[in-house]
């Protein structure tokens, strides 16, 4: 899959990863240390197991580091590289945050090159899906904040007066004749996956949106939309339909 969307953002996420994965490494080492004494007086046996361990969980999480890496830069897909995808969301996502905080980088410029991380997984596929498996799932402040319809039940209502990409977007899933919503919030969006049961999302959403996205939904591969915000946060934001239209060029069969 060759999309369009950027996947060259990946350096910060990845150096902050590393750096949290070394970090965590030294700490979690240094408490070992501190603690084997006690544990040698119990029982040798405990203590060799405690170690033994620590070893695998390092192992583990250096062998995850190295896959990330090169599924990331070479694109190419490495089966067992979705389980330390999955190790990457739950552990290392939430120190790499704390991490850019002390250096004062910020959670919306690292949840951003993240969402290239996953992108470049998401390239990495190589597989296509029948139209009945994939979805589009918009953000409601794509809607004109003057526009007197309401699409959030029925997207369909839109009457596509041109003040924003929702009626391109609905014509566009017409024409490929995939389902697509807008999700107001996490709640719903679970809720419409649900009902779809799709096998393949593109997500339009900000930073913060995408990636709570990703956790909630993992495995379910997601391509990550970000939006652009010219009036700021969450009002009348804009999408490229040129590169979702690509991206399902690329992916459907």
């Amino acid at each position: 899959m060759d999309f369009e969307i950027n996947t060259k953002g990946k350096d910060l996420f990845l150096a902050l990863s590393s750096i949290s994965l070394i970090l965590m490494m030294v700490i979690t080492t240094m408490l070992w240390w501190f603690v084997s004494p006690r544990l040698h007086d119990i029982s040798e046996f405990l203590a060799k197991l405690s170690l033994t361990f620590l070893r695998i969980f390092y192992l583990v999480l250096v062998l995850g580091t190295i896959l990330v890496y090169l599924t990331s830069y070479l694109e190419k897909n490495f089966l067992i590289a979705r389980f330390a995808v999955r190790a990457y969301i739950k552990v290392l996502f939430p120190l790499t945050i704390l991490l850019g905080s002390i250096f004062a980088i910020s959670k919306d410029k690292i949840r951003e090159s993240f969402v290239h991380v996953n992108n470049a997984f998401i390239k990495a596929l190589k597989k296509k899906f029948k139209y009945s498996e994939v979805l589009i799932l918009l953000p409601h402040c794509l809607q004109n904040t003057g526009c007197p319809i309401r699409i959030t039940v029925n997207i369909e209502n839109c009457e596509n007066c041109g003040k924003c990409n929702i009626g391109e977007l609905v014509q566009l899933a017409k024409n490929f004749k995939i389902p697509i919503a807008i999700a107001t919030g996490g709640t719903l969006a679970r809720r419409i996956i649900v009902e779809n049961n799709p096998k393949f999302i593109i997500a339009v959403a900000c930073q913060r949106d995408l990636v709570d996205g990703l956790q909630e939904v993992f495995p379910i591969p997601v391509y990550g939309v970000l939006n652009e915000r010219p009036e700021g946060p969450c009002r009348n934001t804009r999408v490229s339909v040129k590169n979702i239209k690509l991206a399902l060029e690329k992916i459907l069969y």
